[in-house]
């Protein structure tokens, strides 16, 4: 996936319960309900891991 402010490279990032998906390039992280509709195929995979997802 790539980041909405930069087209960087949008990687899983867990840190305790949290996840996000976090660009390598900008670093900017974004909820999975900000960018839920448009996962890919690999990032849907990735995210399958975690049972639960929080909100927060």
């Amino acid at each position: 996936m790539q980041c909405k402010k930069c087209d960087g490279k949008l990687e899983v990032h867990r840190q305790c319960r949290r996840v996000r998906l976090k660009c390598q390039k900008c670093q900017q992280e974004y909820q999975i309900h900000e960018v839920a509709a448009d996962l890919d195929a690999e990032t849907e995979t990735l995210l399958e891991r975690y049972t639960c997802i929080i909100y927060d």
